[in-house]
C-alpha cells in the first residue's frame, strides 16, 4: 500500500469501485446516494476537480480519506488508508509509517517591526482594513527566501509562528498554528484566515467575543482543544466546501452551541469580501476609525 498512490484515486473512481453511480450533475459537480446511509434522494455532493465532497444530509463532508473514516467508523488514518486500499483491491504490503518531517531552514534573517510599510497597508487598506485595526494585530516580517529579501504582513499564531501576507504572496513561517485571543468570555468567535478576523474587527463583530483562527481548515482539529470551553461558538467561515465541512465537523463535536454566522453574507465568499462590497473604502494614508 502506497499512501501516494492512494491520494490519487478520484472519489469518483473511489464511488464508482463501492457500487455508487452518478445520479445527476450541476455546474460545481455530481450527486450520489450516500455511501454510508439510506436516503430516498440523493444528496452527496462531489466536487471532482478539487476531489472533496460533502453530504448535505448530514452534515459531513471532507477529501477520500474521511469518506473511508464514516464507511469504516474509523477516525484512525492508517485504518482509513487500509480500508481504501482494500476496496480498490491494492496490495497492502505493511501498514504505512510516516517518515519523520526535517522541517529545512528556508527562511533566513527574519526581521520582525511595526508594521509601516505603505504597500502592505495599503494592500489591507484595499481589503477593507485600517491603519489602526492592522497595527494593533499585525506586525511586518521581512525576511530572506531562497536567496531573496522579502518582507510581508505577519498575523502571529499560538506557536509564535506567522501566517504571510501580501500582494504577491500568501503563506506561513513555521510552525503553522491556530491563533487563539483569549480576553476571558464565555463566548468566541472562528475565522477561517486572520483577514476575516480583522474584517470583523471594523464591523465590530468582536466586541465580547474570544477569537480562534485557525489559519487554514486544515487546522479545525488543534481549535477543537480549545473551543469546548467556551458557550457559544459563532463561525464566520467560508461560504464554500471546506467551509461548510469545517462547520459540519464543529457541531458534530460542540453540538448545538455551534452557531453559523454565515447568513450575514450569504451573497459573498468570506466575510472580507462582504465588508470590501459594503462598506466605504480607506486609503492607504487614511486616519478613519470604524
Amino acid at each position: 500500500m502506497n499512501i501516494d498512490d492512494i491520494k490519487k484515486i478520484s472519489l469518483v473512481e473511489f464511488l464508482n469501485q463501492l457500487g455508487y453511480q452518478p445520479t445527476g450533475r450541476d455546474s460545481k459537480g455530481l450527486w450520489f446516494y450516500s455511501p454510508y446511509r439510506s436516503e430516498r434522494k440523493p444528496s452527496f455532493h462531489v466536487n471532482p476537480h478539487k476531489d472533496v465532497w460533502f453530504d448535505f444530509g448530514s452534515g459531513a463532508g471532507g477529501d477520500i480519506f474521511t469518506l473511508a473514516g464514516e464507511l469504516s467508523n474509523s477516525t484512525d488514518f492508517i485504518r482509513q488508508a487500509e480500508f481504501i486500499a482494500e476496496k480498490m483491491q491494492m496490495p497492502i504490503a505493511k501498514p504505512y509509517k510516516p517518515e519523520p518531517f526535517i522541517e529545512q531552514p528556508t527562511f533566513e534573517d527574519v526581521k520582525v517591526s511595526k508594521l509601516e510599510s505603505p504597500a502592505l497597508l495599503k494592500y489591507l487598506a484595499d481589503r477593507g482594513i485600517p491603519r489602526d485595526i492592522a497595527q494593533r494585530w499585525c506586525v511586518q516580517v521581512d525576511y530572506r527566501l531562497h536567496g531573496k529579501d522579502y518582507y510581508a504582513i505577519g498575523f502571529e499564531n499560538s506557536a509564535h509562528g506567522f501566517e504571510l501576507r501580501n500582494s504577491f504572496y500568501k503563506g506561513s513561517y513555521p510552525p503553522k498554528h491556530i491563533t487563539h485571543i483569549a480576553g476571558g468570555n464565555a463566548r468566541c468567535n472562528v475565522f477561517e484566515g486572520f483577514i476575516d478576523f480583522l474584517s470583523a474587527e471594523r464591523l465590530g463583530l468582536n466586541d465580547g467575543f474570544d477569537s480562534v483562527v485557525p489559519n487554514s481548515v486544515a487546522n479545525v482539529g488543534k481549535a477543537l482543544t480549545i473551543l469546548p470551553d467556551y458557550s457559544v461558538i459563532a463561525c464566520y467561515l467560508d461560504n464554500d466546501e471546506a467551509g461548510r465541512a469545517a462547520l459540519a465537523r464543529l457541531r458534530r463535536e460542540l453540538g448545538d452551541k455551534v452557531m453559523d454566522k454565515s447568513a450575514l453574507y450569504p451573497d459573498h465568499k468570506d466575510l472580507n469580501e462582504y465588508l470590501v462590497a459594503t462598506q466605504p473604502k480607506i486609503s492607504n494614508n487614511s486616519k478613519l476609525k470604524l
